[in-house]
């Protein structure tokens, strides 16, 4: 690749654990894989802001090396207690994309709630009919809970709010899920204390809607809502201009065209997709493709490597 005509990956993470001490669910990366991958992009790689990488596409500009951009998606708690330190130490800039409507709450996501339900349930088996019409479905294993909640994210992803909610409430009753568990559950969050902390210290915030719902399941109007209250709660709580946004779910099928010009004309330089991809100079600033880091070290390493090195292949 000639100098001066180089790319960039945006990378996106969600949450991290710290060994084994507390089984999950959901997807989550071990800090000591972050600190890896970290160590290893620094070493070869040049970090930029996502504030830097709108500012060459909006230019036109190539990149003059290899560039990375860290994101992180949603605003839990364990980004400030595992990943920030690592972040402050080596100096690198990223970018958390906060789903303002449950900052500071015991809330998390509506899919933490399903993660609650499983991992709580005082059953072995149950059927649901409503989603999984007659079936009995197995949930005496980690294993077998991990495989049943991939199963009901897909259920569920589609479902306005109130609907979803009415529905995970069915599924703590079926569950037999102690109300104690649920009324006395930990903050999952980040709180804006936290936030304002890590601002100081080279973290920067966007907007990820109220309540990460999907998008297209609402009215265009309350579907703006959820965006744009997001934008309004962020830039109040943090005194800045929040100029980024990320799509829930990230998908072609979660967001629409109306979605899209709205947050150009309310003030937003890019919207992030979960689709895998480069950007480059001509990258169309409002539908920014990213990459998920896959472990082990050695995978991830060949992987971003093909991205920015190999992007033919990766458009």
């Amino acid at each position: 690749m000639k100098n001066g005509n180089h790319r960039a990956v945006i990378l996106f993470y969600h949450r991290f654990k710290e060994g084994g001490r507390v089984e999950r669910l959901l997807p989550s990366l071990d800090i000591k894989g972050f600190k890896k991958q970290v160590t290893h992009l620094k070493r070869l790689y040049k970090f930029i802001s996502m504030d830097e990488l709108t500012d060459s596409i909006k230019n036109g500009k190539a990149f003059e090396l290899p560039c990375v951009a860290l994101t992180i998606d949603d605003g839990y708690l364990d980004n400030y207690l595992l990943a920030y330190p690592i972040l402050r130490q080596h100096g690198i800039p990223c970018l958390i994309y906060l789903t303002a409507g449950l900052i500071g709450s015991k809330n998390g996501l509506w899919i933490d709630d399903v993660e609650l339900g499983l991992m709580h349930a005082r059953v072995k088996s149950f059927y649901f009919k409503e989603l999984l019409e007659d079936d009995v479905i197995d949930i005496s294993t980690i294993q077998a809970k991990k495989k049943v909640e991939k199963i009901l994210f897909s259920k569920m992803l589609k479902f306005e709010n109130t609907e979803r909610e009415d529905l995970i409430q069915k599924l703590f009753d079926i569950l037999d899920v102690d109300r104690l568990v649920i009324e006395s559950r930990e903050r999952k969050m980040l709180n804006w204390e936290e936030i304002r902390e890590m601002l100081e210290n080279g973290v920067s915030f966007g907007a990820h809607t109220l309540s990460h719902p999907y998008l297209p399941a609402m009215p265009l109007e309350v579907a703006k809502h959820e965006i744009e209250k997001s934008k309004e709660i962020v830039e109040k709580r943090l005194g800045k201009p929040v100029k980024h946004f990320a799509i829930p779910n990230g998908k072609p099928e979660d967001f629409t065209n109306d979605l899209r010009e709205f947050c150009e004309e309310i003030g937003f330089d890019t919207i992030v997709t979960t689709e895998s991809g480069v950007v480059d100079s001509t990258s169309n600033r409002f539908s920014l493709k990213r990459v998920l880091p896959p472990p082990p070290l050695y995978y991830f390493a060949c992987e971003i490597a093909k991205y920015l090195f190999f992007s033919k292949y990766y458009q």
